[in-house]
């Protein structure tokens, strides 16, 4: 794989399928600040976009209530909701549910088999890595229960990153080196992408259409194949 520097000192990454946004550090007198940009995905020009719009495309419309809320939003990993809420993974491992209007509707630890969950998207459950468990979990937000697990060491080794593309997951993987597909809902495994070098273990890993981003020691670099 190809690299290319898109940013440094980055302190957060948030994207869906289609869109990358990031939070970055800048010095000013006085002290730092954080500037927010958008990333073409196939051109990975960047424009500059408000606080604000970071939040909502990062939490959804209730963005700045939530950050309010959490006080520090650059740790955590968040998955908006269909119902306009949000599930929000904090750094201490505990999910937070949001409800549509802002409201905490819930707090507790998310792990597997005492491992806890690295990161989380939602696509028809929430699913969420469990790294030392080279485990993908499906969880129920409804029953809030574990109802399903992927995976095993043989399968998936360290999966970190976690990224919904259509109708599958993209999971990747530190310990192999990997980027795999999951289908859903047959939960078969598709392509694989490789990588090498100092992406042995990148922080945050985002799949947006057709190309991927890691985070790495706050860099941001899209890959390409």
């Amino acid at each position: 794989m190809a690299l290319k520097l898109i940013s440094t000192q980055v302190l957060d990454v948030a994207a869906n399928e289609l869109a990358i946004t990031y939070a970055r550090r800048e010095l000013k007198p006085g002290g730092f600040f954080a500037s927010y940009y958008h990333c073409d995905w196939e051109t990975l020009q960047t424009r500059p976009i408000a606080e604000s719009t970071f939040l909502n495309f990062k939490f959804g419309e209730v963005g700045g209530h939530l950050a309010e809320t959490l006080g520090e939003v650059f740790s955590c990993r968040a998955a908006r909701l269909p119902d306009g809420g949000c599930a929000v993974l904090r750094a201490d491992g505990d999910l937070c549910l949001f409800r549509p209007d802002g409201a905490l509707g819930g707090a507790f630890p998310l792990e597997y088999n005492q491992c806890p969950a690295y990161d989380i998207v939602y696509a028809g459950d929430l699913w969420f890595t469990a790294p030392k468990r080279g485990a993908v979990v499906r969880f129920s937000l409804e029953r809030r229960e574990m109802v399903l697990r992927v995976g095993g060491e043989n399968v998936f080794l360290s999966p970190l990153g976690l990224s919904k593309q259509g109708s599958a997951l993209k999971i990747c993987c530190i310990g192999s080196k990997e980027v795999k597909t999951l289908h859903l809902p047959d939960y078969s495994l598709g392509e694989t992408h490789f990588f090498s070098g100092e992406f042995s273990a990148p922080d945050r890993f985002f799949s947006v259409f057709r190309r991927h981003f890691f985070c790495l020691r706050n860099n941001l670099y899209a890959i390409n194949n």
